[in-house]
């Protein structure tokens, strides 16, 4: 048996053996929690969509350890960009029109996401303000109540969402044509726009084709992408605050001052 330890990801330690199974082991209570989730919901998800999802083929509690078929391609920033971002586009315009509760997921809708947001964003403020020069502070006070307090940022029909869609979860095959989407642990009950707002400000050409395929969105959905696309260096933070690792935080504090409106 060959086992080689994949580097990456914040909550799994990560397995490929023998070339042909991807094995996770939790890190913790919250990342078990999250095996368990992806274990209930992503059978139910993949015929639903078109492109392979991780299927869970085996799982343990002790440690909680979940086991699939690993997704042959490589991450799209690998291969040409072919098809695979119209390809993506129609894979999310599929993914976002499931009902969560159809997942067995909580439905919820866009004021109790908003509730929810109130509270991840008041924990990452306290882990990310004290670390800004004064100036700084004040202009990310400003962005989150720009993203909390604004009505008409919290008026969109919501969808399932992915939660977590960079170009290292996105498999495509060497000619360039979408083969998977892996890495489901933040897979809920969303604003649809959350999964195109790195695209559409990363890489923005790709996300516009991205976008295309997938369909419009409703007419506040720019202004959020942009809100979300500057809120994601703030988790890079936290986590280099609970692991210690100081080139993590000072690279997503970076990202957060390039990203403050």
């Amino acid at each position: 048996m060959e086992v080689v330890r994949l580097e990456g990801g914040w909550t799994c330690d990560t397995f490929a053996v023998d070339g042909v199974w991807i094995v996770q082991v939790a890190r913790s209570p919250y990342a078990a929690a999250m095996l368990r989730k992806q274990a209930r919901v992503l059978p139910a998800l993949a015929p639903r969509v078109p492109a392979a999802v991780p299927i869970p083929a085996w799982r343990a509690e002790e440690p909680p350890t979940m086991a699939y078929r690993l997704i042959d391609g490589v991450d799209c920033d690998r291969a040409p960009a072919a098809g695979w971002p119209e390809q993506l586009g129609r894979f999310l315009a599929a993914l976002h029109a499931i009902p969560p509760a159809a997942l067995g997921l909580p439905a919820l809708d866009a004021g109790a996401l908003r509730e929810q947001a109130r509270v991840d964003v008041a924990r990452l403020h306290a882990v990310v303000a004290p670390r800004l020069a004064p100036a700084e502070r004040v202009r990310a006070a400003a962005f989150v109540a720009a993203l909390l307090d604004d009505d008409r940022h919290w008026r969109f029909e919501v969808g399932t969402v992915h939660g977590d869609l960079g170009p290292e979860h996105v498999l495509v095959s060497p000619a360039g044509d979408l083969v998977g989407v892996i890495d489901w642990e933040e897979v809920g009950a969303g604003d649809p726009v959350f999964d195109l707002a790195w695209w559409l400000h990363a890489r923005p050409e790709l996300g516009q084709r991205v976008l295309a395929a997938r369909g419009a969105l409703d007419d506040g959905a720019r202004d959020r992408a942009a809100l979300w696309f500057a809120l994601m260096p703030w988790d890079e933070v936290e986590h280099g605050v609970l692991t210690g690792d100081d080139e993590e935080v000072e690279a997503g504090l970076a990202g957060v001052r390039a990203r403050l409106p």
